[in-house]
């Protein structure tokens, strides 16, 4: 689908004399909105993680206000920390402050991810994403807010014209008490379960989720049994369409915490196509065991959404491919990215938003110089160090792109 909008790109630098920061701005313009992605990597050499983290906060106003955002239009956090045991409760305070300090408080807070991925820079203690959801001209954008549905979880849906977004973050398979139940399976099983009176609260089911995140403490471990468990799930839930999702490795909080998952559900379809994506570079990953789809395409009235799911270097018979070669895996996961855009008429140019999960933290710089020669430099892309699916694959990424439509 052409469109005759493209989304406006800003690369924001900072350095104040104390370090410098690495990110991207990225604002999309549509009929309805004006929604504003901002990645960033804090660091300040030999800093603490709560300098770092307010070092953050301290930024992120004025970044929002060049795109003409504010603290209360910020919709949904993921943060990614070097150290979540340690430096979460430091996180969270500053947090709170900031927000408070902006006038938004309690539940009306953005929705967040928290997970222990290190970033890749050994010098950053966090790297995060930020989305902002604001109208554009007379349009109207309306969040509901909620408490908690549980210890850190939390939901918003945003409205936008005629359709309500659910975005759930953070659903884990801990006890209503907050007890921790030792079994992976245990946990897995009451984490899917846990979704189902959230999404029935608002009139809807699972069927109705397009995009999972899923979260494993060790997924070398437990993938098999995680495979078993959204399986079984899903047949109980009648989930035929299966949505785009991420399998990785993270570690969790509170301690204890083996599964966690994150989920955005579309509550209302009427005048909405919702489409899996294909490509012939991948098979369908339903076909050795894992219930996700590769991409998912959403169809708005003001724009179509594309989910790449985590993509590895897997090939058309999803055969794992280049072991032990990072940079043939890397190629390879790149060609497979790109042909599933290039198969809705989209390239990279649409995307706003990527996650690059590498095995080591030392593939980064050898990750950067392919990135940079596929000409893909000024892309907001978070490097974390994270276990994949497989042992033998080395890198995974996902990636998320919008085409704005033209106004009618």
């Amino acid at each position: 689908m052409a469109s005759l909008l493209t989304p406006r790109r800003e690369c924001q630098c900072c350095g104040d004399g104390n370090g410098v920061c690495s990110g991207e701005v990225i604002v999309v313009t549509t009929a309805q909105t004006i929604e504003v992605f901002v990645r960033c990597g804090p660091m300040i050499e030999e800093g603490t993680a709560g300098e770092q983290a307010s070092k953050f906060y301290g930024c992120l106003p004025r970044l929002l206000h060049r795109a003409g955002a504010r603290m209360s239009d910020v919709v949904l956090e993921r943060v990614f920390f070097r150290d979540i045991a340690r430096d979460f409760e430091t996180f969270q305070r500053i947090r709170r402050e900031a927000y408070r300090d902006a006038g938004v408080t309690g539940e009306e807070l953005p929705a967040a991810s928290y997970i222990n991925q290190p970033p890749c820079r050994s010098e950053q203690a966090f790297e995060l994403q930020v989305q902002a959801i604001l109208p554009n001209g007379s349009s109207r954008v309306i969040v509901e807010s909620f408490p908690e549905v549980a210890p850190h979880t939390t939901k918003k849906v945003v409205h936008i014209g005629g359709h309500r977004h659910l975005y759930l973050m953070n659903i884990n398979g801990l006890g209503p008490n907050g007890s921790v139940p030792a079994d992976f399976r245990k946990q897995s099983d009451a984490m899917f379960a846990r979704a189902v009176p959230v999404l029935a609260a608002h009139g809807t089911a699972f069927p109705a989720v397009l995009r999972t995140w899923c979260y494993l403490d060790d997924i070398d471990r437990d993938y098999y049994e995680f495979n078993l468990s959204r399986n079984a799930f899903f047949a109980r839930e009648q989930v035929t369409r299966l949505p785009a999702s991420t399998g990785i490795r993270a570690g969790l909080y509170p301690p204890g915490t083996l599964c966690s998952f994150d989920l955005y559900a579309l509550l209302d379809r009427e005048g909405v196509e919702v489409e899996v994506m294909h490509t012939p570079t991948l098979n369908e990953a339903d076909e050795y065991g894992s219930a996700f789809s590769r991409g998912m395409k959403v169809v708005l009235p003001e724009k179509t959404v594309l989910y790449v799911s985590g993509t590895a270097s897997v090939d058309e018979k999803g055969a794992t491919v280049h072991v032990d070669d990072l940079r043939k895996q890397v190629d390879r996961m790149l060609v497979n990215v790109r042909e599933l855009l290039a198969a809705q008429q989209s390239t990279f140019a649409d995307v706003v938003q990527v996650i690059t999960y590498l095995k080591q933290r030392s593939f980064l710089p050898t990750f950067v110089d392919i990135w940079r020669t596929w000409g893909l430099d000024g892309l907001p892309n978070s490097f974390v160090e994270a276990g994949v699916c497989r042992p033998e694959l080395l890198c995974e990424l996902e990636a998320i792109a919008i085409i704005p439509h033209e106004r009618p």
